[in-house]
């Protein structure tokens, strides 16, 4: 039997002694604080994640370089690439290009190795912050190379100490790197490696400089340990490695203090992992 009552729409009410659903503000400071102690535990992490992405790329990078000059050696009678020409001379020219003058940056597209390295994008460390445009040796990326003792033949004692005059020496000494049949134990020793120098902040460097140079003094230390203490190191047999910041000196040659800078060395205080021998 129809009933009237059916068409008149019941309102609701809450039971007595009964309150609508929702957050109390302690209950939102709760979830708002479990919130930002994730955020604290995740934001480390994912720093972590990308600066070890980064060092990844890194160490591709590099390894593409020394392959690279292995390949150049391939095709140039066992020669490894010149780290520099007529250095003394008129200091323009680099492994990784040529200037025309000291004021301007390096030509990628000039480089001796152009063929072999294909891109100037293989110089580029992601995660090298220096001060752009600034330096003399701009454009060089964020890679050295072993000058003194694969890229030229500076290190060579017997050959340097031989009379010869200076345009005899660029030419002999200078402008001829070593042959690959030279390098001993090539597993251990430094071919290219992460670089940079402070003067006084930091900028592009060209050369891994070891602890001394070719009389025994002391150096301004260009190996830049920038992967949180750790910096990746080619060696000459092609394999890459990451080597943790030991040892430095107080101060480079500009009077920079390399320690904050996180320039320096791992290994021994002397040569042994730089020399052909």
């Amino acid at each position: 039997m129809f009933d009237a009552t059916d068409c008149i729409p019941m309102k609701s009410r809450a039971a007595p002694g009964r309150r609508c659903a929702g957050f109390t503000l302690v209950e939102l400071l709760v979830v708002i604080g479990i919130i930002a102690v994730l955020i604290g535990i995740l934001l480390p992490v994912l720093s972590g994640a990308r600066e070890a992405s980064k060092k990844a790329a890194c160490g591709s990078n590099l390894r593409q370089i020394v392959l690279a000059a292995t390949l150049y050696s391939s095709d140039n009678k066992g020669y490894w690439p010149p780290a520099h020409l007529f250095f003394y001379s008129q200091n323009n020219h680099r492994w990784h290009g040529t200037r025309p003058n000291g004021s301007t940056p390096f030509d990628f597209e000039t480089s001796p190795m152009v063929t072999q390295l294909g891109t100037p994008r293989i110089k580029e460390c992601p995660s090298f912050d220096f001060t752009e445009g600034v330096g003399f040796e701009r454009a060089c990326g964020g890679y050295g190379y072993n000058a003194t003792y694969l890229g030229s033949s500076l290190g060579d004692a017997a050959l340097v100490a031989s009379p010869m005059p200076y345009e005899v020496f660029e030419l002999r000494v200078i402008n001829v790197p070593a042959k690959q049949s030279q390098i001993r134990r090539a597993s251990e020793k430094v071919a290219f490696a992460d670089t940079a120098i402070a003067n006084p902040a930091l900028i592009e460097y060209s050369f891994v400089t070891p602890p001394l140079d070719t009389d025994g003094n002391k150096t301004s230390p260009s190996i830049h340990f920038r992967h949180r203490k750790q910096a990746n190191i080619a060696w000459a047999d092609g394999h890459v490695t990451s080597e943790r910041f030991e040892w430095t000196y107080p101060k480079n040659i500009y009077g920079a203090a390399n320690e904050s800078m996180m320039l320096g060395f791992f290994g021994g205080v002397d040569n042994r992992l730089f020399q052909r021998e």
